[in-house]
């Protein structure tokens, strides 16, 4: 599974958990984008691990470039994702009760165009 396709899957299911109001659902979203933010473990990534014993697999890192902040972009935006969710979900839920549903969609259209704003942002800051 590539990353449009992780993100894809991600907006999908946060969008049907929120319309579904199927709170463990959106908790377990929460807690898996937490997961591969703190640890940098994609799901995608460890699937593909186990299924192809590791064949083909390399890093995508650029070794000549020098970035300004030794974290990867998409570890911060996954980050910043599950922020904005418990923002909007549970912490202030009565005034701030679009921000999931605005979350969701942006990784829905993300996954479908493969362009997210957020990250070219924080590549744009200095992010590698």
């Amino acid at each position: 599974m590539s990353e449009r396709a992780n993100r894809f899957t991600l907006g999908f299911c946060l969008i049907s958990f929120l319309f579904l109001e199927w709170n463990y659902g959106v908790f377990a979203i929460i807690f898996v984008l937490i997961f591969e933010g703190i640890t940098n473990w994609r799901i995608p990534t460890l699937i593909s691990r186990i299924r192809y014993a590791m064949d083909g697999i390399t890093l995508a890192i650029e070794p000549d470039h020098t970035y300004k902040y030794n974290y990867e972009a998409e570890r911060i935006t996954r980050l910043t994702i599950a922020t904005i969710i418990c923002l909007g979900y549970i912490l202030y839920n009565e005034a701030l009760w679009f921000l999931p549903y605005f979350v969701g969609l942006n990784m829905l259209l993300t996954g479908i165009t493969g362009l997210c704003p957020l990250v070219m942002f924080y590549k744009k800051i200095g992010f590698r």
